[in-house]
């Protein structure tokens, strides 16, 4: 695989809450999206990607087959990182309130197989077609889930960013799962919403396509990000299959 992420606080915000990880040898690429004022959303994004991380390294999912037991995996790292930001929350003043979305993917035998909580996202880049594979954990995707508002209502709701699911805020937080066969020259986006807010899909993957250079690739999506407004902090992690994998 071909691996390449960047981030940044964007044009507007005086500190970066996003966080982001690759675990190399495990195939494993990580994103959070903090909350929390007096830095407790940075704090939270980092320390949940550091929890994750140590979770990966001293319990080998290597060792597991098939997709349920991954899952499984992926529901029992969640439980665990979101009771340790919880009891941080807590027990630290200044971590009061704080909380973060987390979206985890793993790559093994053809199959990427992913984890999300809140409203970060992966997209799933294949020949000309990018599809969201994650769902957005928040208030206005729910209503229009439910038919009570248009997509087109949706991106300029006055709550568009208010999450109904992030690590930290709640004692019950399952990840949504999924599981999709990958082809050699596929590319996955890991990405904050500091990007897709201000970069259309149309423009994620005329990005996404236009180079084999992943590292040129990320941060190019971030200054796209910045030039169309910046409003938030922007973070992605761009990843190209190379076919060499495949023989």
């Amino acid at each position: 695989m071909e691996i390449g992420y960047y981030t940044d606080k964007g044009k507007k915000r005086t500190q970066n809450e996003d966080a982001i990880r690759v675990l190399t040898r495990h195939n494993v690429f990580m994103l959070a999206d903090g909350v929390g004022g007096n830095r407790a959303g940075e704090i939270a994004s980092n320390r949940t990607l550091d929890i994750v991380s140590e979770y990966f390294e001293n319990n080998p999912i290597e060792a597991l087959e098939g997709s349920d037991r991954i899952f499984r995996y992926f529901e029992d790292a969640v439980d665990y990182v979101n009771e340790a930001i919880k009891q941080m929350a807590h027990s630290v003043p200044e971590c009061a309130g704080m909380a973060t979305t987390l979206v985890f993917a793993y790559v093994r035998d053809r199959i990427l197989y992913i984890a999300n909580v809140g409203d970060s996202r992966v997209y799933f880049i294949h020949g000309k077609e990018i599809h969201q594979i994650t769902v957005d954990h928040t208030y206005v995707n729910d209503l229009v889930m439910m038919g009570a508002i248009t997509r087109s209502e949706a991106e300029h709701h006055r709550k568009k960013n208010v999450i109904t699911r992030a690590i930290g805020a709640n004692s019950y937080n399952n990840p949504d799962c999924f599981n999709i066969y990958i082809e050699p020259t596929d590319r996955i986006l890991l990405c904050s919403d500091g990007l897709y807010d201000e970069v259309s899909e149309e423009e994620i993957l005329e990005l996404m396509t236009s180079t084999d250079d992943m590292k040129a690739c990320a941060k190019e999506l971030v200054d796209r990000a910045n030039a169309n407004g910046g409003n938030d902090n922007i973070s992605v992690i761009c990843v190209s299959m190379v076919e060499d994998n495949y023989e």
